[in-house]
Protein backbone atom coordinates (compact mmCIF):
# COMPACT_ATOMS: atom_id res chain seq x y z
CA UNK A 1 0.00 0.00 0.00
CA UNK A 2 1.45 3.43 -0.90
CA UNK A 3 2.47 5.42 2.19
CA UNK A 4 0.04 8.22 1.22
CA UNK A 5 -2.89 5.81 1.69
CA UNK A 6 -1.65 4.31 4.93
CA UNK A 7 -3.09 7.01 7.29
CA UNK A 8 -6.53 6.67 5.69
CA UNK A 9 -6.38 2.88 6.00
CA UNK A 10 -5.37 3.15 9.67
CA UNK A 11 -8.21 5.61 10.33
CA UNK A 12 -10.72 3.32 8.59
CA UNK A 13 -9.53 0.29 10.55
CA UNK A 14 -9.77 2.24 13.81
CA UNK A 15 -13.31 3.37 12.96
CA UNK A 16 -14.38 -0.17 12.13
CA UNK A 17 -12.84 -1.63 15.27
CA UNK A 18 -14.45 1.08 17.42
CA UNK A 19 -17.91 1.34 15.87
CA UNK A 20 -18.52 -1.85 13.89
CA UNK A 21 -20.38 -3.84 16.53
CA UNK A 22 -22.87 -2.93 19.21
CA UNK A 23 -21.72 -2.48 22.78
CA UNK A 24 -21.97 -5.55 25.01
CA UNK A 25 -25.59 -6.15 25.98
CA UNK A 26 -26.88 -3.87 23.21
CA UNK A 27 -28.64 -5.55 20.31
CA UNK A 28 -28.17 -4.39 16.74
CA UNK A 29 -30.40 -1.58 15.54
CA UNK A 30 -31.41 -2.38 11.99
CA UNK A 31 -31.95 0.53 9.60
CA UNK A 32 -33.75 0.84 6.30
CA UNK A 33 -31.18 0.88 3.48
CA UNK A 34 -32.70 3.90 1.73
CA UNK A 35 -33.51 6.37 4.51
CA UNK A 36 -31.42 5.02 7.41
CA UNK A 37 -34.44 5.10 9.72
CA UNK A 38 -34.62 2.34 12.34
CA UNK A 39 -36.64 -0.64 11.17
CA UNK A 40 -38.04 -3.49 13.23
CA UNK A 41 -36.68 -6.86 12.12
CA UNK A 42 -37.95 -9.24 14.79
CA UNK A 43 -36.34 -12.51 15.64
CA UNK A 44 -38.19 -15.30 13.85
CA UNK A 45 -40.24 -17.83 15.75
CA UNK A 46 -40.10 -21.62 15.87
CA UNK A 47 -37.59 -23.56 13.82
CA UNK A 48 -36.62 -20.42 11.86
CA UNK A 49 -35.08 -19.01 15.05
CA UNK A 50 -31.61 -20.51 14.74
CA UNK A 51 -28.65 -19.90 17.04
CA UNK A 52 -26.93 -18.08 14.18
CA UNK A 53 -29.84 -15.66 13.74
CA UNK A 54 -30.04 -14.96 17.48
CA UNK A 55 -26.27 -14.36 17.58
CA UNK A 56 -26.50 -12.01 14.59
CA UNK A 57 -29.32 -9.97 16.14
CA UNK A 58 -27.30 -9.67 19.36
CA UNK A 59 -23.88 -8.88 17.88
CA UNK A 60 -24.13 -8.04 14.18
CA UNK A 61 -21.61 -10.84 13.54
CA UNK A 62 -22.44 -13.53 11.00
CA UNK A 63 -21.31 -16.85 12.49
CA UNK A 64 -21.54 -18.52 9.07
CA UNK A 65 -18.60 -16.60 7.58
CA UNK A 66 -15.92 -19.22 6.89
CA UNK A 67 -18.23 -22.15 7.71
CA UNK A 68 -17.85 -24.43 4.67
CA UNK A 69 -21.27 -26.06 5.01
CA UNK A 70 -23.09 -22.74 5.45
CA UNK A 71 -21.15 -21.19 2.56
CA UNK A 72 -22.09 -24.13 0.30
CA UNK A 73 -25.76 -23.70 1.23
CA UNK A 74 -25.42 -19.94 0.71
CA UNK A 75 -24.03 -20.63 -2.76
CA UNK A 76 -27.10 -22.71 -3.68
CA UNK A 77 -29.46 -19.99 -2.44
CA UNK A 78 -27.41 -17.32 -4.26
CA UNK A 79 -27.60 -19.30 -7.50
CA UNK A 80 -31.38 -19.54 -7.21
CA UNK A 81 -32.20 -16.01 -6.07
CA UNK A 82 -29.26 -13.63 -6.62
CA UNK A 83 -27.07 -14.47 -9.60
CA UNK A 84 -29.55 -13.26 -12.24
CA UNK A 85 -28.94 -9.68 -11.09
CA UNK A 86 -25.52 -9.94 -9.46
CA UNK A 87 -23.93 -12.52 -11.84
CA UNK A 88 -22.62 -15.96 -10.83
CA UNK A 89 -19.25 -14.49 -9.79
CA UNK A 90 -20.77 -11.49 -7.97
CA UNK A 91 -19.49 -8.95 -10.51
CA UNK A 92 -22.91 -7.35 -10.96
CA UNK A 93 -25.27 -6.73 -13.85
CA UNK A 94 -28.62 -5.20 -12.92
CA UNK A 95 -27.58 -5.34 -9.27
CA UNK A 96 -24.29 -3.92 -8.02
CA UNK A 97 -21.03 -5.81 -7.91
CA UNK A 98 -20.03 -7.46 -4.66
CA UNK A 99 -16.41 -7.51 -5.81
CA UNK A 100 -15.56 -3.82 -5.89
CA UNK A 101 -15.38 -1.47 -2.95
CA UNK A 102 -17.87 1.06 -4.33
CA UNK A 103 -20.68 1.59 -1.83
CA UNK A 104 -23.44 4.19 -1.95
CA UNK A 105 -23.93 3.74 1.79
CA UNK A 106 -21.21 2.86 4.32
CA UNK A 107 -23.41 0.22 5.99
CA UNK A 108 -23.42 -1.78 2.75
CA UNK A 109 -19.84 -2.83 3.55
CA UNK A 110 -21.06 -4.61 6.69
CA UNK A 111 -22.92 -7.85 7.21
CA UNK A 112 -25.67 -5.90 8.98
CA UNK A 113 -25.96 -3.58 5.97
CA UNK A 114 -26.13 -6.47 3.52
CA UNK A 115 -28.74 -8.17 5.72
CA UNK A 116 -30.80 -4.96 5.83
CA UNK A 117 -30.79 -4.72 2.03
CA UNK A 118 -31.76 -8.37 1.55
CA UNK A 119 -34.48 -8.17 4.21
CA UNK A 120 -35.91 -4.73 3.44
CA UNK A 121 -35.00 -4.20 -0.21
CA UNK A 122 -32.87 -1.44 -1.65
CA UNK A 123 -32.63 0.98 -4.53
CA UNK A 124 -33.67 0.08 -8.05
CA UNK A 125 -34.85 -3.45 -8.69
CA UNK A 126 -33.72 -4.85 -5.32
CA UNK A 127 -36.89 -6.02 -3.63
CA UNK A 128 -37.30 -7.32 -0.11
CA UNK A 129 -36.61 -11.02 0.33
CA UNK A 130 -38.18 -11.14 3.80
CA UNK A 131 -41.03 -13.30 2.50
CA UNK A 132 -38.84 -15.48 0.26
CA UNK A 133 -35.83 -16.35 2.42
CA UNK A 134 -35.49 -17.03 6.11
CA UNK A 135 -33.13 -14.85 8.10
CA UNK A 136 -30.86 -17.88 8.45
CA UNK A 137 -30.75 -18.27 4.66
CA UNK A 138 -29.90 -14.57 4.32
CA UNK A 139 -26.92 -15.04 6.63
CA UNK A 140 -25.76 -18.01 4.56
CA UNK A 141 -25.96 -15.93 1.36
CA UNK A 142 -23.92 -13.18 3.03
CA UNK A 143 -21.32 -15.79 4.06
CA UNK A 144 -21.16 -16.88 0.42
CA UNK A 145 -20.66 -13.25 -0.67
CA UNK A 146 -17.63 -13.18 1.64
CA UNK A 147 -16.36 -16.25 -0.23
CA UNK A 148 -16.88 -14.54 -3.62
CA UNK A 149 -14.96 -11.50 -2.42
CA UNK A 150 -12.17 -13.66 -1.05
CA UNK A 151 -11.83 -15.51 -4.35
CA UNK A 152 -11.61 -12.13 -6.11
CA UNK A 153 -8.79 -11.08 -3.77
CA UNK A 154 -10.89 -8.56 -1.84
CA UNK A 155 -10.93 -8.06 1.89
CA UNK A 156 -14.26 -8.03 3.64
CA UNK A 157 -13.88 -4.66 5.32
CA UNK A 158 -16.31 -4.28 8.19
CA UNK A 159 -17.84 -7.65 8.92
CA UNK A 160 -20.07 -6.64 11.79
CA UNK A 161 -22.59 -3.88 11.50
CA UNK A 162 -22.39 -0.34 12.78
CA UNK A 163 -24.06 0.42 16.08
CA UNK A 164 -27.65 1.63 16.14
Amino acid sequence: MPSSRRPAAIAAATFIATFAAPAPGQEVTFRHPLDNKPVEIPLPEGDKRTEAVVHFHETGENPYVGDEGAVAEGRQIYQEWCQACHMPDGSGRIGPSFLDDQYNRARTNTDVGKFEIIHEGGAGAMQSFANRLTQDQMLRVIAYIHELRSKAGKSDGAVAGPPG
